[in-house]
């Protein structure tokens, strides 16, 4: 794999150089376009006095070329860059971001999406009030400010619901939440052993992670108080459509969803 950190002389993201980082940021990207430089931007103008450094692995993509990787090359300093020969797909891409990390906290965040000022500190307030192994959330919202989620209900058959904001804004554990943005500890990802490759390239690996991550005795917290914006479908063209085996998988790998999960609404 192929690893550069990434030096332009007039970088529009300019990543401060950090020792000893609290906060590992890893990004997927997969042909991914100029929307990148804006998540990489509102990751610097947002993180404020919290150490941090950014990962992000350029999966190769059959027609976009090195478009993910010039535009790094020539608008950012400071983002190291992970090249591997192969597409590892949403999960391996994690996992091999997270497997250079050398923060205490990992945030995985898609590169589609966008962060208010603030948003970072009561997350990691939550998680260090939990269990080593739990994963905390924000409310994801759609370009036009809506509530695209905030955390979601798992069914029996292994299909997912948006749940809407709580009114009161008090963080509570969901079923789940997709990993568009996540923050937990990195020794506990590594130790779980990261995002399950059996649902390459993409989707349900993170109820998968979820799971397992409730049976080490975690949860899956959702503050509701936090929102991001994420432009989903932006950030990926030709991206995988959600593939009925991999809800399959999710179901054999997990019997006892049958028992432990409502039965998902008619309609």
């Amino acid at each position: 794999m192929k690893v550069v950190r990434t030096s332009s002389p007039a970088p529009i993201v300019d990543v401060p150089p950090s020792d000893s980082p609290r906060v590992s940021f890893v990004l997927v990207a997969y042909g991914t376009g100029p929307i990148l430089l804006d998540t990489l931007a509102s990751i610097v103008a947002t993180t404020g006095e919290i150490a941090y450094e950014v990962i992000v692995v350029d999966n190769p993509h059959p027609r976009a070329g090195d478009r993910t990787y010039t535009d790094l090359l020539l608008s950012t300093h400071g983002v190291r860059v992970l090249q591997p020969d192969t597409n590892l797909g949403f999960g391996g891409g994690c996992n091999a971001g997270a497997g250079a990390a050398q923060a205490e906290y990992l945030c995985l965040l898609n590169p589609d999406v966008t962060l208010p000022s603030g948003w970072l500190p009561p997350l990691l307030e939550v998680l260090e009030h939990e269990d080593a192994s739990s994963v905390v959330a924000p409310t994801l919202l759609d370009d036009d400010g809506a509530v695209q989620e905030c955390g979601q209900i798992l069914y029996a058959d292994g299909t997912t619901r948006p749940r809407r904001r709580p009114a009161d804004g008090t963080p509570f554990e969901a079923d789940y939440a997709s990993a568009a943005c996540w923050v937990t500890r990195t020794a506990s990802f590594r130790a779980l052993g990261g995002f399950d490759p059996a649902f390459h390239p993409a989707y349900f690996e993170d109820v998968d992670y979820v799971l397992r991550t409730r049976r080490a005795g975690g949860r899956c917290v959702v503050h509701p108080g936090v929102a991001v914006t994420h432009h989903q479908g932006r950030g990926t063209p030709d991206a995988p459509s959600p593939a009925h085996h991999q809800r399959e998988l999710l179901v054999a790998k997990w019997p006892e969803l049958a028992a432990t999960q409502p039965v998902a609404p008619s309609g």
